[in-house]
């Protein structure tokens, strides 16, 4: 057979799981269920794509950006209205964070959402990558967005997506990739590594042709494993589990599937049921709208200077503390400074909290602080507290 579709980073990631996933979702067709981790991430995605994809400067503003992440909210897989509320306050105070961190320094990049479409020794190849930007020296800046848990500090040395981006770039661009980062948007770190050797990207292509000749072999066979069975979404139709081919007769004599019978109704559940959906959706309502009177509450007082306010029923106060971020390059400065200031043996790495600590302290000189400010990005406390009068 042919393959069904170019090979991509996910789906070359999928066969190698497990090539029966693999002929279900891509040969099959047979979709999975919408998760919330996914249209979260695309959320975030479309974000930081309006953000960056102006064709010159002034960047948008935070009011605009957070605009277009309300009105681009993709609300499909979450498990109740709760939670999607619970997930769109988060993105939204990623993105107030990512604005604080980076719009000082914020200058229009080579690509955003860069689509490519290669061969890789005959083997069609697709992706996309997040951000593309221009180093100082001419080389190429390859940024990849992470939305999920934190990145295992192995994973950037090793990932192939960032060595298929590397790939993609030099062949397609005719300009060598200098630099590799994913940027966890959750933590607001990135992890970055110089470009990838040739040995890795030479895996990667071996890597490649060995997936499209399973595939056009069609040697889809089950590939059981505990971390990517417990979620997966294939599972009736897997011989592991005692599953049958989608084409397959499931129950009933005809082939089709039998649908299961609906309990008796009971009136009074039913109201009860209906009662609670209506307050979940309005809960979710009320969770977005909240989220943006709270973001214009946190602006007023930004600009301002407060931390405590009043209305006629409720008192609200800044809660939290300000703090410092440094981005990877200024980092050596910091260290350098500490180990100039007699403290690099109380603070051994320029982690947020050591720093904000040392900053706190009646015992750091004034002159270290404004050094210190001037080397990171403050982050204002992204809190209030609300009490009734």
């Amino acid at each position: 057979m042919d393959l069904p579709r170019p090979l991509s980073h996910s789906s070359i990631t999928m066969y190698q799981e497990c090539p029966l996933r693999y002929k279900l979702k891509y040969v099959d067709n047979v979709p999975e269920k919408p998760k919330h981790f996914f249209s979260f991430g695309q959320s975030m995605h479309k974000a930081l794509e309006f953000f960056y994809g102006v064709k010159a400067l002034p960047a948008p503003s935070l009011e605009e950006l957070v605009r277009y992440y309300k009105e681009n909210w993709i609300s499909t897989g979450y498990r109740d209205q709760a939670q999607e509320a619970e997930y769109f306050q988060q993105g939204r105070d990623i993105l107030a964070g990512y604005y604080s961190r980076h719009i000082s320094a914020y200058r229009v990049p080579c690509f955003v959402e860069y689509d490519f479409k290669m061969t890789v020794d005959g083997v069609p190849v697709t992706g996309k990558v997040d951000r593309i930007d221009r180093l100082e020296d001419g080389r190429l800046a390859v940024l990849d967005y992470k939305t999920g848990k934190a990145l295992a500090a192995q994973r950037i040395r090793e990932d192939a997506q960032l060595t298929m981006y590397q790939l993609a770039c030099e062949s397609l661009l005719g300009a060598e990739v200098g630099l590799l980062t994913f940027y966890h948007l959750t933590t607001q770190r990135e992890h970055s590594i110089e470009r990838r050797p040739q040995e890795q990207v030479d895996k990667l292509r071996r890597r490649i042709v060995e997936t499209a000749e399973g595939v056009m072999a069609q040697r889809f066979e089950p590939r059981p494993a505990e971390s990517s069975c417990r979620w997966c979404d294939f599972k009736v139709y897997c011989p592991i589990f005692g599953g049958k081919p989608p084409d397959a007769p499931r129950s009933g004599t005809d082939g089709a599937q039998a649908a299961a019978p609906l309990p008796a109704v009971d009136e009074g559940l039913a109201v009860l049921i209906d009662r609670y959906g209506e307050l979940m959706d309005r809960l979710g309502v009320v969770g977005r709208e909240a989220a943006d009177v709270k973001a214009a509450i946190l602006d007023i007082l930004r600009r301002k200077g407060y931390v405590r306010a009043f209305g006629a029923r409720y008192e609200i106060q800044r809660s939290g503390a300000e703090k410092l971020e440094f981005p990877e390059g200024n980092k050596k400065k910091v260290l350098q400074l500490l180990q100039e200031a007699g403290l690099y043996e109380r603070i051994l790495a320029p982690s947020g909290p050591l720093i904000q600590k040392l900053m706190t302290d009646a015992g750091t000189q004034p002159e270290l602080r404004a050094a210190l400010r001037e080397l990171g990005s403050r982050i204002e406390p992204g809190d209030i507290k609300v009490t009734p009068l």
